[in-house]
């Protein structure tokens, strides 16, 4: 009785393992965002950017990613149509030989282009998205590295620093300042190590 349950019980996990197994589904990690996109469809309208891979070093506008991830979104003040236009006219002229054109999707305005990156002979993809005021970014680096334990530039945010980089770099190229930009000029970098500003309000009871 008890060998009869036994089968019984490994038939039901066998039916169940087939019936949630998809033989046609793609694994896509370490996959370039243009592979990916040839693996779904090449016809299927680009209408976000993925979230960044929490095993990755990578950067994006995604409003759901963690500060270590998060980085502002550029600010365009004509029509998308016209900033994309642009971009890949600034991307194609433009003298530096380290950004490569890996796909450009005019009917979505969107933009893939790769450049080096922070391993020997590795390289990152950096994504754009033209939409009403803003253009949405990515940068995600082929090959991880750990990131390091501090960082001691002005401004610098710990989390991913080489592909923060790289978006600013972009910026300077397409002339796209980030949305942001007024907000943090008057913001106050403060290191968290070793420095002697006073909390506000952490001693007004004393």
């Amino acid at each position: 009785m008890i060998t009869l349950q036994l089968a019984q019980t490994a038939a039901a996990a066998v039916i169940c393992a087939l019936s949630i197994s998809d033989p046609g589904a793609h694994h896509l990690d370490g996959a370039s965002p243009s592979e990916q996109r040839q693996s779904v469809s090449a016809s299927t309208p680009i209408t976000r950017l993925e979230a960044c891979s929490a095993q990755s070093n990578c950067v994006s506008s995604n409003y759901r990613e963690p500060p270590n991830r998060y980085v502002s979104p550029f600010r365009i003040l004509n029509e998308p149509d016209v900033a994309f236009r642009r971009a890949v006219r600034d991307i194609k002229s433009s003298d530096d030989r380290d950004v490569s054109i890996a796909e450009i999707v005019p009917r979505d305005r969107y933009i893939h282009v790769t450049v080096p990156g922070t391993a020997p002979s590795s390289v990152d993809d950096v994504e754009l998205i033209f939409s009403d005021g803003v253009v949405n970014v990515k940068c995600e680096a082929t090959v991880t590295l750990p990131p390091p334990p501090f960082c001691v530039k002005k401004n610098c945010i710990n989390g991913n620093m080489s592909q923060r980089l790289r978006v600013e770099r972009m910026g300077y190229l397409l002339g796209l300042p980030p949305s942001d930009r007024e907000e943090m000029a008057g913001a106050k970098w403060t290191p968290i190590f070793m420095n002697s500003d006073r909390v506000p309000g952490f001693d007004d009871d004393f």
